[in-house]
Order: structure tokens, then C-alpha cells, then sequence
């Protein structure tokens, strides 16, 4: 029987009405409550020190950790107090509270020029002396010298700052809800990582109510894996090391690295199994052609393409016996992959947009189609939205004032058309095509490289200033699956716009305070600081490296830059989806074999891993239908249970790092 024709838009809808439990059809509410929007800022700030803390001792963050406890303390305070709470108030209560933690580091560029300024790094490579004005006060100011953040010296860049983050908060959310409209409504993708957050903030609201259903069973089932295997991963490496001068990890962090050991038979190949298994879980939930093609094309690539072809032909050149997964694959990265995953990620621009004209063509019958039907631009009643054309001009005046504003007072004489192609050709592209993996493997694909020192050779500009601007090559693709975890739990869409104007203001004063007084505490880098003390003179001698690459002429990375390589990646990938495309095969078997190509297997070992598990046995147990409902909250269950561990023992730390010895 010959394989039916299934469009991409029809093949991937019916993905994502395996995920969407309450079938599509759903009431919206807001989110928004005194309770919910005092617990945020309450819990936020607790945990914020703790947050920054952990970064700077250890490199992990507690900002993933922090929105689980909140919501669980609030859902037991509501119990005891016999009141119920409405799942869309603690998905609202999850995003603010990570929304505040997050806001930690707002102002950590500071501390780190206030570092940087004054390194023998900097002094040698005369660097120190042309810090911009708006990045850092000069390095002999009191303000530096006292480690203070509210010293009058940092006024104009604190300024600039406050001034850039309304423009990004403007630019972030005019885009990111047109790419959400453009890729969720109209093209439907599945977005199969969104549901976690949404069904662990439903499961987590059923508790308050008089009776539990499924949810809350799974979700604890979830949450009781994660806590055994946070404190196997995280837990026993993190208390060992407050009490000995060499932590004890049970598994490896973050891998295992077995690429010595098939040099062998695979010269130029790497193999580093990854040791957190808690990426079963993803595995659960993505789909399963994905996750195979893409682990088939990685096996085929380190084993077969790298040692038998690319390195016998001397395409990988650079590689030399004893390696490890870190050397090695720099080598290839720069001998080949840099140039050829250029290209693989060109690709999917041409498909996407391919698969989104014919809708984009229809735009006027997709605007009339049934109201809140899936393939339509009209959105579903009470959901909250916006006028695309009043997104789309917040992004236009955030990016065209931003631009003004770098140009005029910033780096005048940086050529205009450079901005203007990073902000109106180059950022719309990358970030439809950000949105487009998110949607389909929720994960970013698209990166190229060093792509601001390419622009600086080309731009032929020398002044250092240039390197301390962000320039607007921006990605506004990853919150496109925010919007789709808003859609999932019932809240308007109004009601989250609201509460970040509101909550935003009192983290940005909020944060500068917490930062000030942490530095106050000690020197950073210290050694109160670990982390922070062993990576930042590192990461000066790499910035100075950075910013003065381009003195002599010389550049390692477009050196790397090979047209006839990035050239065979899109033709290589390109090619591949026709050739799937005339066999009629399912267009994820292209996302992840171009995906995979390249990568590295080992990495992909616990994700597949879960894929197996999932589909031959627990939908056997279970059946299809119920374990695509199970899958999304015991995800979210077992994430909660490892970010409890984790927050507990970085207080566990913080109060054994407070504690002062004195002789009597």
C-alpha cells in the first residue's frame, strides 16, 4: 500500500494533541492575584541570595529549583489554611518566582568589569584604559576600590542598563508573541517540552482541592525519583565538599568521557557518556522518531563519517592520538563542523519557511478560519491576545530606538548597516528559526559562531569599544514555549503581561541591592567564591585574547570559515529532506537526522534511553493514550524533586560557609 502524503503542519498537530490532555479545549482565566504576586516577590528574594550564592561557589544555579519550592510551600500553606488554589495561580506563582531568582544576575557584568579592569590581563594587553564609560567607572574609582554598587560612580552605566532593559523588555515581548501566533497557532507545532510546567502546576492545584486525582499521584511518583537522584547527583558531591577539600561524586559530572578509548577503531571520533539521567525524562516526552534518527545520525557521524571518510581524507587534521572529548572536538569543530553546521542550520530556514509560505500565502483565509482552531490566526475566546500588528510595532520601535541610541552615543563610527542587518535581517530569521526547533525539538538548533568577529573583520573597524556593546543579533525564539505553557494551564495572556510590568520594576531595584551587599561580603574573586576564584582569571586572559584578536589580522575563526564546507551542509541536509520527502517519510526524521549529524551519541544516551523505555514498554502497560497524559507530569514531578535537593543543600552550605570558627 502505497504511504499517504501527510503535510508538516497536519503530521505535527497530531504530536501535540498527545500532549494537550485537556484535548484543546480549555477555559482561561488570570493568574494574577495579591497572594499569588506578594508569595512571587516574598519567596523570589529568599532565595535570590541563595541563587547567586550557588553560582559563584559551585557554577550551578538555583534559579531552575526555587519555582517548585515556592509552589510547593504555597500549595501547603493554602491546605492548612482550607483554601484551594487554581492551577493558573501557580503557574503564575512558577514563572515570577523563577522570573525573580533569575533577576539575580541582572547587574553581575558590573562585578565582573569592576574585576576585569583592574586584572595584569588587562593592564598588558592595554586594554584597561579604554573600558567605555558606559560599561564601568574608570579603574582607579572609590567605587571599585570599596566594592560598592550604589557609589555614584556607576551612574551612567547603571542608567544605560535601566534604559536597554525596558527596550529588551519591549523587543522580547512584541516578538516573542508574533513568533508564538506564527508558529503555534498557524503552524501548529507541538512544543512537547511546554507541558510539563503546565500539567505540574495542575497536578500541584488538585491537592488543594476535596479530591486527587491522577495527576497528583504521578506527579509524586515523579517527585520521589527526582529527590533520590538529586541527592545521588547533586546532593551527596555538594554536602561532601563543605565538609572535605574534594567532594565525592557517585557518577561522574557532567560525563564520562570514553573517547580515548576508541581512538583505536574511531580516530577522530568522540564518545563522553552523559551521567545525568535525569534526561530520561525529556525523552518521555519528545517524539520518539525525533529522538532515534537523531541518535542513528550522531552513531553514523563520530563512527563512520569522522574516522572512515573526514579523517582519512585529511578534512580532520588537526586531531592527534590521546585527546579527550574536549580537544577533540574543538579540532573538528574548527577543521570542519563549524563551517558544515552553518550550513545544516541554513537548512532548516529554507524548510520552515517552505512549509510556512503555502499558510502565509493564505494568511487572509487562515485570519477568517474558525475562531480558535489550531491552523488559524484567530485566537481562541478569552485566551488574552494581542493585535499582531501592535507586537509587531512594540519590537519595531524597541529595536529601531535601540539601534538609534548604540549608533548616536555608543559606537558612532561602527557602520550603520551592520546594525541595521543585524536587527532587521538577521534577528527576525534566527529567531523564527529558534522558534521552530523549540516547537518541534525543544531545543535551539541555529548558532553561528563567532559570528561577531567575523562582522568586525568585515566591518574593518578597530576601535575596542565595539566589543562592549550587545549588538542586536538577538534570539527571541525560546519564549515562544512560554507562551505555549501559558496556553496549556487556562491563563490569559494579559494577566502575565501584567504581572511582569509589575514585578519587573522591584527586581531591578531589588537585585542591584542583593548584589551590592554580596559583594560587600568579599573580594570577588575569593575564596569565598570558588567558582568564581578558579574560572574568572581564565576567562580575563580569554577576553583579552577575544579583543585583541583582530589586531595583527590574523583570526583562527574565519580562517574556519569554509564556504564549500558550510555549502555542503545545506546541500547535505537539504538533500536529505527531499529524499524523505519523495519516499513520503514523516518530516521529523529529517529534524533529527541533520539534528543528530555530528553529535556526539554519548550525550544523547540517556534521552534515548527514555524514548525506549517509554514506547516499549510503558505505552504497553499503559497504552498510548494514558501515558502521553502520565509522561508531561511525571516530567515536572521528578524536576520539582531534584530542585528541592538542590535548594536544600545550598542552604546547607550558605549557613556552613556563615559560621565563623574562633579559638576561646
Amino acid at each position: 500500500m502505497a504511504r499517504e502524503r501527510v503535510s508538516q503542519s497536519e503530521e505535527w498537530q497530531a504530536w501535540a494533541q498527545r500532549y494537550d490532555i485537556d484535548g484543546g479545549v480549555r477555559t482561561f482565566e488570570s493568574g494574577l492575584t495579591l497572594k499569588v504576586f506578594l508569595g512571587a516577590i516574598f519567596v523570589g528574594l529568599l532565595m535570590m541570595p541563595g541563587s547567586i550564592y550557588l553560582s559563584w561557589v559551585s557554577g550551578g544555579t538555583g534559579a531552575s529549583a526555587a519555582p517548585w519550592v515556592a509552589v510547593i510551600l504555597f500549595t501547603e500553606l493554602a491546605r492548612r489554611s482550607f483554601a484551594t488554589v487554581r492551577r493558573q495561580e501557580l503557574y503564575m506563582l512558577l514563572g515570577l518566582t523563577g522570573m525573580a531568582v533569575g533577576s539575580g544576575n541582572n547587574y553581575r557584568s558590573f562585578i565582573w568589569y569592576g574585576y576585569f579592569i583592574n586584572t595584569p590581563q588587562a593592564a598588558s594587553y592595554e586594554i584597561a584604559d579604554k573600558i567605555p564609560w558606559w560599561i564601568a567607572p574608570a579603574r582607579d574609582s572609590i567605587a571599585i576600590a570599596e566594592r560598592s554598587l550604589l557609589h555614584w560612580d556607576w551612574k551612567w552605566p547603571i542608567i544605560i542598563f535601566l534604559f536597554m532593559r525596558v527596550l529588551s523588555e519591549m523587543r522580547n515581548l512584541g516578538a516573542g508573541y508574533f513568533l508564538f501566533r506564527l508558529t503555534a497557532d498557524l503552524e501548529r507545532l507541538p512544543f512537547p517540552m511546554a507541558p510539563i510546567a503546565a500539567q505540574g502546576a495542575t497536578a500541584l492545584a488538585e491537592t488543594t482541592g476535596r479530591s486527587e486525582t491522577w495527576r497528583w499521584r504521578v506527579f509524586s511518583i515523579g517527585s520521589m525519583a527526582g529527590l533520590i537522584w538529586g541527592f545521588i547527583y547533586i546532593g551527596v558531591p555538594s554536602l561532601t565538599g563543605v565538609m572535605m577539600s574534594e567532594p565525592i561524586q557517585i557518577l561522574k559530572i557532567p560525563f564520562i568521557d570514553f573517547t580515548p578509548s576508541i581512538e583505536g577503531f574511531a580516530p577522530t571520533g568522540v564518545f563522553a557518556l552523559a551521567t545525568d539521567f535525569g534526561q530520561m525524562l525529556p525523552g518521555f516526552v519528545m517524539p520518539f522518531p525525533v529522538i532515534m534518527t537523531q541518535f542513528v545520525a550522531a552513531i553514523f557521524s563520530q563512527f563512520i563519517l569522522n574516522p572512515q571518510i573526514l579523517y582519512r581524507f585529511e578534512i580532520l587534521h588537526q586531531w592527534r592520538p590521546g585527546l579527550d572529548n574536549r580537544g577533540t572536538g574543538l579540532f573538528n569543530f574548527l577543521d570542519f563542523w563549524f563551517s558544515f553546521g552553518l550550513g545544516k542550520s541554513f537548512s532548516f530556514a529554507f524548510v520552515g519557511l517552505a512549509a510556512s509560505l503555502p499558510m502565509l500565502m493564505k494568511f487572509r483565509s487562515a485570519r477568517q478560519k474558525g475562531i480558535g482552531q489550531r491552523g488559524s490566526l484567530q485566537p481562541p475566546p478569552g485566551r488574552g491576545d494581542f493585535p499582531l500588528w501592535l507586537m509587531a510595532g512594540l519590537w519595531v520601535v524597541g529595536m529601531g530606538t535601540y539601534v538609534w541610541f548604540v549608533h548616536k552615543f555608543m559606537v558612532p563610527n561602527f557602520p550603520l548597516s551592520f546594525l541595521l542587518g543585524f536587527a532587521f535581517i538577521y534577528t527576525p530569521l534566527n529567531s523564527y528559526i529558534t522558534a521552530r526547533t523549540f516547537g518541534v525539538l525543544g531545543r535551539d538548533l541555529f548558532e553561528i559562531p563567532y559570528l561577531h568577529e567575523m562582522t568586525f573583520i568585515l566591518s574593518k573597524y578597530e576601535e575596542i569599544d565595539i566589543w562592549f556593546v550587545h549588538l542586536p543579533d538577538e534570539d527571541y525564539g525560546r519564549g515562544t514555549q512560554g507562551w505555549r505553557e501559558i496556553e496549556l494551564t487556562g491563563t490569559t495572556f494579559t494577566s502575565m503581561v501584567a504581572a511582569r510590568l509589575l514585578l519587573t520594576p522591584i527586581l531591578l531595584v531589588s537585585s542591584i541591592v542583593v548584589m551590592h551587599f554580596l559583594w560587600k561580603i568579599a573580594p570577588v574573586p575569593s575564596s569565598q567564591y570558588p567558582f568564581i576564584q578558579t574560572w574568572w582569571p581564565i576567562n580575563v586572559t580569554q577576553e583579552c585574547l577575544r579583543i585583541t584578536a583582530l589586531r595583527d589580522g590574523n583570526s583562527q575563526m574565519l580562517q574556519a570559515l569554509r564556504g564549500d564546507y558550510v555549502m555542503a551542509g545545506l546541500t547535505v541536509s537539504l538533500a536529505i529532506y527531499g529524499l524523505l520527502w519523495v519516499v513520503k517519510m514523516p518530516s521529523m526524521w529529517y529534524y533529527g537526522f541533520v539534528g543528530g549529524i555530528g553529535g556526539d551519541p554519548g550525550m544523547m544516551m540517556p534521552m534515548v534511553l527514555g524514548a525506549v523505555i517509554g514506547r516499549f514498554y510503558m505505552i504497553k502497560r499503559y497504552g498510548l493514550k494514558r501515558w502521553y497524559m502520565f509522561n508531561p507530569v511525571l516530567a515536572a514531578g521528578f524536576f520539582c524533586g531534584v530542585g528541592l535537593v538542590g535548594m536544600g543543600t545550598v542552604a546547607i552550605a550558605l549557613v556552613s560557609k556563615s559560621v565563623i570558627v574562633k579559638p576561646f
